[in-house]
């Protein structure tokens, strides 16, 4: 794998972190782009490892309506390579007709906000069925790169892979931490999410020993974080000292619009307009990471020399 290629983890092995939250508004804004904040748009996969499944419910979609899932991918025996953007994936049309079929159910007069749409979006969903899969790949050969092999032949079709992780270090996690190539990490702003931060660190360092040498932190975004408490601020500061130069400088306030999103099935990014206040406050904040996000990726890229075009500018100059 290019070892500049964008495939992040979005990982905590303590529940509750926001981290779906994190991977489903980050895909989003990534995805979308924003030329005031000078966020082009990207072609992006967004792949759920997470047995709750809750970034298919992010975008509004029925699950038991899923024909193929994450499940599928890993417990794959034929050692073929799968039809993933055919089969597999739910791309940008569909998840837009989810995202305002959702709207409409939630709310019964007035029409869908124009914002509900994607064009660069794909999504890799999961079901409940997944929490079988540690079982059943327990005895078999390459069960910590499943997830890797399989994303092999599509890996390059795309600028960004993030992938949503569950709150453990099973075999679910550790295939994320297999394919990916770096981590980003959301830490809630309470005391115990100082354990949880370092027994992550703590697995990323035995990952990259023995599974995946190439993985590396990429950031760590403090996230529900209550200005007022002084628990918060100190929680910001410790893993501010611990990881100085990781820590994204944008972090996440614990605001009711942003829990209250995936309700009418669309991620606050597009679902409400960026806003100082009210209810675009929590869109404002994931998209000013995802502009510190991108900053970050293109700072690096010059650092080392890297000249990659966007896949969504290729595929516009394909078209002409």
């Amino acid at each position: 794998m290019d070892p500049y290629k964008m495939v992040i983890a979005v990982a905590n092995q303590k529940g509750g972190c926001a981290k779906t939250t994190t991977a489903v508004n980050l895909a989003a804004a990534l995805a979308r782009g924003h030329k005031k904040m000078g966020l082009p748009p990207a072609k992006v996969l967004l792949i759920d490892l997470d047995p709750q499944g809750n970034c298919a419910t992010s975008f509004g979609i029925e699950k038991k309506r899923v024909k193929k899932t994450a499940y599928d991918l890993l417990t794959n025996d034929l050692g073929e390579e799968l039809p993933l953007m055919d089969e597999y994936l739910i791309g940008p049309e569909d998840l837009t007709a989810s995202m305002r079929n959702a709207w409409m159910l939630r709310n019964e007069k007035g029409r869908p906000p124009a914002t509900l749409t994607t064009e660069n979006l794909w999504l890799l969903p999961s079901d409940i069925h997944l929490s079988g899969a540690e079982i059943e790949l327990s005895h078999k050969i390459g069960r910590e790169t499943r997830l890797k092999e399989a994303l092999a032949p599509i890996i390059d079709n795309f600028d960004y892979v993030i992938i949503d992780t569950p709150p453990s270090l099973g075999l679910l996690s550790i295939n994320a931490l297999s394919a990916a190539n770096w981590v980003m990490v959301p830490v809630q702003a309470e005391y115990y999410s100082l354990e949880g931060f370092s027994m992550l660190m703590n697995s990323v360092k035995m990952i990259q020993r023995r599974i995946n040498r190439n993985l590396k932190i990429f950031g760590v975004v403090m996230t529900m974080v209550d200005a007022r408490s002084k628990l918060s601020r100190h929680v910001c500061d410790q893993v501010a000292l611990s990881i100085p130069n990781k820590l994204f400088s944008t972090s996440i306030r614990r605001l009711v619009n942003v829990a209250e999103a995936p309700w009418s099935g669309a991620p606050t990014v597009l679902l409400n307009k960026p806003t100082s206040s009210g209810a675009g406050a929590g869109s404002l904040e994931y998209w000013t990471l995802a502009r510190e996000f991108h900053r970050r990726v293109q700072d690096m890229r010059r650092e080392f020399g890297v000249r990659d075009p966007s896949r969504v500018s290729l595929e516009a100059q394909g078209r002409r």
